[in-house]
């Protein structure tokens, strides 16, 4: 794990600022993102929030001094599994939402990424926690992955928060 250490350094930096970012995003427009009626939005804000402490857990965890690969690996499998878990519920749910085929589309290309994501995690976890050799290559992907999906719905979810806020008087 020596040698990824200061990528891994780098994807956590990443992370957690884009994670910060967001949690202030929403926190100023609580209602927009995470209200009632925003039942899109609140899905948005969860799929994001979740793809970045699942990037920022993963990098942390790697950065752990004399981890084995066979250690990492087990532990990476037991996070990533329960996150996967709810990523595909959260994406069955929004396909068996009713809609236009349209806004079907958009979310199936939305929770598609996070889906491979995970998917590549979980293997690369998978195949560390049986000993069958490092997967670090596929570990960098899906966290890059990841990280990219989370911040084009982070952009979705700002577009369409800017989308319901009522403009500036002109003055």
């Amino acid at each position: 794990m020596q040698a990824w250490s200061q990528f891994y350094a780098t994807i956590a930096a990443a992370s957690a600022a884009l994670l910060g970012l967001l949690y202030v995003a929403v926190s100023i427009n609580a209602a927009a993102a995470v209200g009632p009626d925003q039942r899109v939005s609140y899905r948005l804000t969860e799929q994001a929030f979740q793809n970045y402490l699942a990037v920022l857990m993963i990098a942390l965890l790697a950065l752990f001094a004399d981890i084995s690969a066979v250690v990492f690996g087990w532990v990476a499998l037991a996070a990533t599994a329960s996150w996967s878990a709810w990523v595909v519920i959260r994406f069955v749910q929004a396909m068996l939402e009713r809609g236009e085929r349209r806004a079907w589309v958009i979310a199936l290309r939305r929770h598609f990424t996070s889906v491979i994501g995970f998917g590549m995690m979980l293997f690369a976890a998978l195949w560390m926690a049986l000993g069958r050799g490092p997967e670090y290559n596929w570990l960098a992907a899906a966290t890059l992955v990841l990280l990219f999906s989370a911040t084009t719905v982070s952009w979705e979810l700002l577009t369409r928060i800017a989308k319901r806020q009522p403009a500036d008087p002109p003055t």
